[in-house]
């Protein structure tokens, strides 16, 4: 059953005077169990038309965004600081080929913008000069598809990790594949085999390693995370399951706290789960939400963030709607920040301020646009969200 209370303090008192103690005591009890949660006060814009997203938020709070528009075009936009105009300029045009995976940005500390994206090609974009600079990665390796993930570390060196799914003669590979850049040339390696990283995240940590989740099916369904030594990728399988069917791990993202510990949010078929590293190491498994019977798991989308004290939010797409979960000190808190489509939203991606504000990209089903969702946190407001599914 769902409550809520609107009554403020003055409501109490006042309520308190006419009816005496038992009222007094059964809204306490009331405000006790309910509680006063943070939620956020949401303003949406547009930046443009396209049919995927990509954020990221750079140290100066200017907002990056890369996307794919319907003629098969790779545009990048900014929004500075305190601007109220996104600025876009075309970085790619792919019009005769087959971008077959969506371009994803990163920033580093210089505010420069890094992205990934393949159109036959894995290639790498960024800004030098003021020029827009493009390498091919790994080229004539053979097929790459799905998805790509990027990441840069503090002294602006890019890490990129892909599904390599095809040799060049067609014979099947099916590897979770990892580059970076070294010394101006793109050192390549396998993370792991056995149809691993359709889905995959990466990030760094403070001190510039590599850490990055992927989906596993040489053994059924599996997460996988992967932490690189300096010599080679450490595998380790956070969440598996038997069943060859199963689901589990697609859509991940990844976050590391500043002391370099893993939170990592994932669907399991319908569930959002989120898994973080305990004391010594040990994986904690919680499932956050349910999403809808017409979710499309190959389409879905999450984004895990760490806000100022540390708490988890995931962004998640669903069918008819891109939610927020947070987690508040004691409970998983959720809210539709975006309702309206009689579709999936795809694609969703965002990020996160030092003042927890959350920007969230994602491209309208209904009209076509890429819109930034910006939310400021609240405070000020009881609430009573859905409570996640155990």
């Amino acid at each position: 059953m769902s409550i809520r209370f609107h009554a403020s303090c003055k409501e109490v008192v006042r309520m308190t005077r006419q009816q005496g103690l038992p009222v007094m005591l059964a809204l306490l009890m009331l405000l006790g169990a309910q509680g006063f949660a943070q939620t956020w006060i949401w303003t949406t814009d547009k930046v443009a038309r396209g049919s995927s997203s990509s954020i990221a938020l750079d140290a100066d709070q200017n907002l990056h965004v890369t996307y794919l528009t319907k003629d098969a075009k790779v545009y990048y936009g900014l929004k500075p600081a305190g601007a109220s105009k996104w600025f876009t300029i075309m970085v790619v045009d792919s019009t005769h080929a087959n971008v077959n995976v969506y371009p994803q940005v990163a920033v580093d500390k210089h505010d420069t913008p890094h992205i990934c994206v393949s159109f036959g090609v894995l290639t790498y974009i960024t800004l030098s000069n003021h020029q827009w600079v493009r390498q091919q990665i790994d080229p004539g390796s053979g097929t790459i598809s799905y998805h790509c993930s990027i990441a840069v570390t503090p002294d602006g060196q890019p890490h990129v990790g892909w599904y390599h799914e095809f040799l060049p003669g067609g014979t099947q590979y099916s590897h979770f594949r990892h580059a970076d850049l070294e010394n101006g040339v793109w050192v390549v390696r396998s993370v792991d085999g056995g149809i691993s990283g359709k889905w995959s995240s990466m990030a760094v940590d403070s001190k510039g390693i590599p850490h990055a989740t992927y989906t596993q099916f040489a053994h059924g369904g599996d997460l996988g995370y992967a932490e690189w030594d300096g010599s080679s990728w450490n595998l380790t399988t956070v969440d598996s399951s038997e069943n060859a069917k199963s689901l589990r791990g697609f859509d991940n993202s990844l976050a590391l706290s500043p002391d370099g510990r893993a939170h990592i949010s994932y669907f399991d078929g319908r569930t959002l789960k989120y898994a973080h590293q305990g004391e010594r190491g040990k994986w904690i498994i919680e499932k956050v939400d349910a999403v809808s019977s017409g979710f499309d798991y190959y389409g879905g989308s999450t984004r895990v963030l760490l806000d100022s004290k540390g708490n988890p939010h995931i962004v998640y797409g669903d069918f008819g709607a891109v939610k927020h979960a947070f987690w508040d000190g004691k409970k998983w808190q959720i809210e539709t920040v975006v309702s309206g489509a009689v579709q999936q939203y795809n694609n969703v991606d965002a990020a996160i301020g030092p003042k927890d504000t959350l920007y969230i990209s994602y491209p309208d089903p209904e009209d076509g646009f890429v819109k930034i969702a910006t939310g400021k946190p609240n405070s000020s407001a009881p609430v009573n969200k859905k409570e996640p599914t155990n």
